[in-house]
């Protein structure tokens, strides 16, 4: 006895069985190659995910734009405090400078009249 499926001829007036293997069911699915997949069931609209899909790449653009514009103003404010401390020291070693030296000077011009 065969254990292969046996399907019923329906041509002509008698039924007869008909040996049909599996390797011949495959062939014939594999060449046939008209199978659809199920169309998945209509999905309903989620107005957070359209807003996100319309209106995320615009507002990340702009939130970055932001964040380098912050950037540059921040180190550009670094830079010129940094410029303007560096002045402001070199003044006041000046001012010392000319200090010290006025105070030599005038050591100087005190001992020069005790001798």
């Amino acid at each position: 006895m065969s254990y292969t499926p046996r399907i019923l001829s329906r041509l002509g007036n008698g039924a007869r069985p008909v040996h049909i293997t599996m390797r011949a069911i495959v062939r014939q699915s594999r060449s046939n190659g008209t199978y659809q997949p199920p169309t998945p069931p209509p999905t309903k609209d989620n107005p957070h995910r359209n807003f996100w899909n319309s209106f995320g790449r615009p507002i990340a653009k702009v939130f970055l734009g932001a964040m380098v514009t912050y950037q540059l103003v921040y180190f550009t404010w670094l830079k010129l405090e940094a410029v303007e401390e560096k002045f402001d020291k070199d003044a006041e070693v000046k001012r010392l400078e000319a200090q010290l030296h006025g105070l030599t000077k005038d050591k100087d011009a005190s001992k020069a009249q005790k001798k």
